[in-house]
């Protein structure tokens, strides 16, 4: 396990979820993606904020509400697409595919170890 977080420190890649005690590689990445949904309904949500206090001090309403929401909208959208991508693009990396095999062959085998 060791030779893996190596290699993978040593290509610069470890931008992913890596598990912390007690999770397993699973559960961490459950963890990502319900932390990008989080980052899609907070953007719609700040959108709304600054545009209800923008209403609120420049007696707009509702117009610079609604502006807000799609704001946050296309901003939450914007999030998705690049985590999108940067998804795709681990995916289509060789390099990265065969260390992913290699952490899950070294998972099974500590799975082995265990029992």
């Amino acid at each position: 396990m060791n030779k893996i977080t190596s290699e993978i420190t040593k290509m610069g890649e470890s931008k992913e979820v890596q598990p912390s005690e007690g999770q397993t590689p699973t559960s961490a990445h459950a963890m990502g993606d319900w932390s990008q949904a989080g980052g899609f309904f907070s953007s719609i949500l700040s959108g709304l904020v600054i545009g209800l206090a923008a209403d609120y001090f420049l007696n707009t309403e509702p117009w610079l509400v609604v502006g807000g929401i799609i704001a946050g909208f296309a901003v939450g959208f914007w999030r998705m697409i690049v985590f999108s991508n940067r998804i795709m693009d681990q995916a289509s990396n060789p390099r990265l595919l065969r260390i992913a095999r290699m952490r899950a062959a070294a998972e099974v085998k500590d799975e082995d170890d265990e029992l």
